[in-house]
């Protein structure tokens, strides 16, 4: 079986580099990654793959991808690139934070620990954001 990346329609999850972010916020990247191609169920191209923020921003095509990154700006390079930019969609306690931009292919979800974190990605999913992201990202395609 051949992978297909389509630029346009693949949702890049981004993790740091390094020790902490590989040890907790690569599994949560992955159920988020779980839960993108469950949605996009046999769609060619509807589906996620899991980077690291240094993979992303190295890569000259990075930019093309949708991409949703997993961890704060002070262990994820992509999130402390545009979280200042990014609208917040729901914050608790300034510790959990989802982010996602208005008309934008770009999302980040952290927290202050890898348990706020991951209330970040559950608020995402459960609270129908993921679903307005991945319309958004494949109704453009």
């Amino acid at each position: 079986m051949s992978r297909y990346f389509d630029l346009h329609t693949t949702v890049l999850i981004v993790v740091g580099h390094g020790i902490l972010p590989e040890e907790e916020d690569r599994p949560i990247a992955y159920d988020l990654k779980r839960e993108v191609n469950r949605r996009g169920g046999t769609s060619e191209g509807h589906t996620a793959v899991v980077v690291t923020d240094v993979w992303l921003l190295n890569n000259e095509l990075g930019e093309f991808f949708p991409a949703i990154a997993i961890g704060g700006p002070g262990v994820n390079a992509l999130t402390a690139q545009m979280y200042e930019e990014l609208d917040i969609a729901y914050s608790r306690d300034q510790r959990v934070f989802v982010q996602v931009g208005t008309d934008s292919k770009r999302a980040a979800l952290w927290g202050m620990d890898q348990t706020t974190t991951r209330e970040a990605v559950d608020v995402f999913v459960k609270d129908g954001l993921l679903e307005r992201f991945l319309e958004l990202v494949w109704r453009r395609a």
